[in-house]
Protein backbone atom coordinates (compact mmCIF):
# COMPACT_ATOMS: atom_id res chain seq x y z
CA UNK A 1 0.00 0.00 0.00
CA UNK A 2 1.76 3.59 -0.79
CA UNK A 3 2.28 5.38 1.58
CA UNK A 4 0.35 8.70 2.76
CA UNK A 5 2.29 11.16 0.44
CA UNK A 6 2.69 8.81 -2.89
CA UNK A 7 -1.31 8.60 -2.35
CA UNK A 8 -1.88 12.58 -2.17
CA UNK A 9 0.91 13.30 -5.16
CA UNK A 10 -1.70 11.69 -7.33
CA UNK A 11 -3.39 14.10 -10.01
CA UNK A 12 -6.81 15.38 -8.43
CA UNK A 13 -8.88 17.62 -10.32
CA UNK A 14 -10.83 20.08 -8.64
CA UNK A 15 -14.79 18.99 -9.18
CA UNK A 16 -17.16 20.60 -7.53
CA UNK A 17 -20.57 19.25 -8.63
CA UNK A 18 -23.33 17.47 -6.63
CA UNK A 19 -23.04 13.67 -6.15
CA UNK A 20 -26.11 11.61 -5.20
CA UNK A 21 -25.55 8.22 -3.16
CA UNK A 22 -26.99 5.74 -1.76
CA UNK A 23 -25.66 3.81 1.90
CA UNK A 24 -26.11 1.38 3.19
CA UNK A 25 -25.84 0.75 7.36
CA UNK A 26 -25.78 -3.05 9.23
CA UNK A 27 -26.72 -2.92 12.54
CA UNK A 28 -25.31 -6.02 15.12
CA UNK A 29 -28.60 -7.84 14.76
CA UNK A 30 -28.42 -8.21 10.71
CA UNK A 31 -30.74 -5.77 10.06
CA UNK A 32 -30.43 -3.19 6.93
CA UNK A 33 -30.75 1.01 7.03
CA UNK A 34 -30.71 2.46 3.34
CA UNK A 35 -30.46 6.26 3.15
CA UNK A 36 -29.95 8.24 0.12
CA UNK A 37 -28.74 11.67 0.34
CA UNK A 38 -26.60 14.40 -2.10
CA UNK A 39 -22.58 15.09 -1.17
CA UNK A 40 -20.90 17.75 -2.58
CA UNK A 41 -17.55 16.47 -4.54
CA UNK A 42 -14.32 18.71 -3.80
CA UNK A 43 -11.87 16.99 -6.09
CA UNK A 44 -11.40 13.88 -8.07
CA UNK A 45 -8.68 11.39 -9.18
CA UNK A 46 -8.68 8.32 -11.12
CA UNK A 47 -8.81 6.43 -7.90
CA UNK A 48 -10.95 8.51 -5.83
CA UNK A 49 -12.31 11.53 -4.38
CA UNK A 50 -12.89 13.70 -1.57
CA UNK A 51 -16.73 14.43 -0.65
CA UNK A 52 -18.74 16.80 1.33
CA UNK A 53 -21.31 14.79 3.04
CA UNK A 54 -24.54 16.33 5.41
CA UNK A 55 -24.07 12.98 7.39
CA UNK A 56 -21.65 10.86 9.24
CA UNK A 57 -20.31 7.92 7.34
CA UNK A 58 -17.62 5.52 8.99
CA UNK A 59 -14.04 4.39 7.74
CA UNK A 60 -14.67 1.20 5.75
CA UNK A 61 -18.60 2.21 5.10
CA UNK A 62 -18.94 1.36 1.13
CA UNK A 63 -21.39 3.82 -0.31
CA UNK A 64 -23.01 4.05 -4.23
CA UNK A 65 -21.99 7.62 -5.71
CA UNK A 66 -22.64 8.81 -9.07
CA UNK A 67 -19.46 10.59 -9.95
CA UNK A 68 -19.12 13.79 -11.58
CA UNK A 69 -18.27 14.13 -15.35
CA UNK A 70 -15.27 16.26 -15.44
CA UNK A 71 -15.52 16.43 -19.51
CA UNK A 72 -19.23 16.96 -19.40
CA UNK A 73 -20.04 13.62 -20.52
CA UNK A 74 -22.24 11.45 -18.39
CA UNK A 75 -22.11 10.29 -14.78
CA UNK A 76 -21.26 6.90 -13.79
CA UNK A 77 -22.01 4.93 -10.94
CA UNK A 78 -18.86 3.59 -8.58
CA UNK A 79 -18.88 1.81 -5.37
CA UNK A 80 -16.69 3.97 -2.76
CA UNK A 81 -14.88 2.95 0.42
CA UNK A 82 -14.82 5.69 2.83
CA UNK A 83 -10.76 5.48 3.91
CA UNK A 84 -10.75 8.65 6.22
CA UNK A 85 -13.45 11.03 7.65
CA UNK A 86 -13.50 14.76 9.43
CA UNK A 87 -16.28 16.67 10.63
CA UNK A 88 -16.68 20.47 9.56
CA UNK A 89 -18.71 22.39 11.87
CA UNK A 90 -20.36 24.74 10.21
CA UNK A 91 -22.68 25.93 12.62
CA UNK A 92 -23.70 26.02 15.98
CA UNK A 93 -26.33 23.46 14.31
CA UNK A 94 -24.56 21.81 11.67
CA UNK A 95 -21.63 19.51 11.23
CA UNK A 96 -20.81 18.46 7.52
CA UNK A 97 -18.39 15.62 7.16
CA UNK A 98 -15.24 15.55 4.92
CA UNK A 99 -14.73 11.90 3.70
CA UNK A 100 -11.95 10.30 1.42
CA UNK A 101 -12.99 7.60 -0.70
CA UNK A 102 -11.28 4.63 -3.13
CA UNK A 103 -13.43 3.39 -5.98
CA UNK A 104 -13.62 -0.08 -5.88
CA UNK A 105 -15.34 0.00 -9.35
CA UNK A 106 -17.56 1.02 -11.81
CA UNK A 107 -21.29 -0.23 -12.14
CA UNK A 108 -21.82 -1.22 -15.66
CA UNK A 109 -24.11 1.01 -17.64
CA UNK A 110 -27.88 -0.39 -18.19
Amino acid sequence: MPDRQERRDGERISCIRVCPYELTNVSNDDQAEFSEGRAFSVNISAGGMLLLLPQTVGERQVLEIRTPSITGGQRATKLAEVRWTKPLEVSRRTTMHLAGVRFLFEAPSP
